[in-house]
């Protein structure tokens, strides 16, 4: 077999947009198998950009150099991350340096978090659904003397939509839901605690009358899902997002600018961070191939009007 340059990537990748030849027979005149065809159209098609065998060597910086604490001091000030995740941009950039001399510039500059220990991973297996809109979660916590309330999507960590208030009731969180609704469409399921503004508890075993959350999620056709009773983990996704916002909130000048901050900049340790992909970015790549279709037509007759 014949081992593959960029300029035969580059006559492959041709001959697919082309469509005279089949796969079969690409593979024969390049001198490699259909498997490696197919997988150089899986790469573009998941990636995003063709498949490429040059590689760039990394700029190395000298250690504790005044270059390398401008552009990480720089990087944070960006990106506001943490010390592994800017680790992770400035190696994009074509920078190389670890995450433990960057967490130590951010330690002498009194930015970031300090790292004092390992933290280890729990025993338990991540779940998340397949599809943006399967599955919000939501909640209330109080934040600066407010009560803040959030929905956010579960396959992609992306917040739909959120709202501070005078107190956590039934109707305020029913507001910010019809206003998630309006944005982006209604989601098959809802995951929340057994709050009051939530769930109508019964006595005795004697079930009570739903309160107006539940009749709403009803009324529209979404499945209500609880959370077991004293077990977080559960919702622990917005309840991560809780403590993201609560550290981080110093940072900025209002929650519009932290939201767009975490939906649109920040990249997501749980989603593909190989390419840093944000919750905005996830939402859209994971939203369902029927949805974008029936988006797509909408906007085609739109324009015709």
């Amino acid at each position: 077999m014949t081992t593959l340059t960029d300029k035969r990537v580059s006559w492959i990748y041709k001959q697919l947009v082309l469509g005279e030849l089949s796969i079969g027979q690409i593979a024969k005149t390049a001198g490699v198998t259909p498997r490696r065809i197919r997988q150089l159209k899986e790469y573009e098609r998941s990636n995003g950009r063709k498949y490429c065998l040059r590689l760039i060597r990394p700029v190395k910086i000298r250690p504790d150099s005044k270059e390398e604490k401008v552009r990480v001091i720089h990087a944070y000030g960006l990106w506001k991350l943490s010390s592994t995740l800017l680790e992770r941009i400035l190696r994009k950039q074509n920078t190389r340096i670890s995450h433990n001399r960057i967490q130590r510039i951010l330690n002498e500059a009194n930015l970031g978090v300090p790292l004092n220990k390992k933290i280890k991973r729990k025993d338990w297996v991540r779940y998340e659904r397949k599809h943006s809109n399967s599955l919000w979660h939501t909640d209330w916590t109080l934040l600066d003397g407010l009560w803040l309330i959030a929905y956010l999507d579960d396959a992609s960590r992306k917040i739909v939509a959120w709202g501070l208030f005078d107190s956590a009731n039934v109707q305020n969180s029913v507001d910010v839901l019809k206003e998630a609704i309006k944005t982006h469409g209604k989601p098959k399921a809802i995951l929340t605690g057994h709050d009051v503004q939530f769930f109508s508890n019964g006595k005795e075993g004697v079930p009570a009358t739903p309160n107006g959350f539940q009749q709403y999620l009803a009324v529209q056709g979404i499945e209500h899902t609880l959370g077991r009773v004293n077990h977080p983990q559960t919702n622990g996704k917005i309840e991560r997002w809780f403590g993201t916002v609560k550290q981080k909130r110093h940072l900025f000048g209002s929650m519009d600018e932290l939201v767009h901050w975490y939906n649109e900049i920040k990249p997501h340790m749980s989603l593909n961070l190989d390419e840093l992909e944000t919750p905005a970015q996830a939402y859209a790549r994971k939203m369902h191939h029927k949805v974008k279709s029936a988006k797509k037509q909408t906007v085609i007759v739109e324009v015709s009007k």
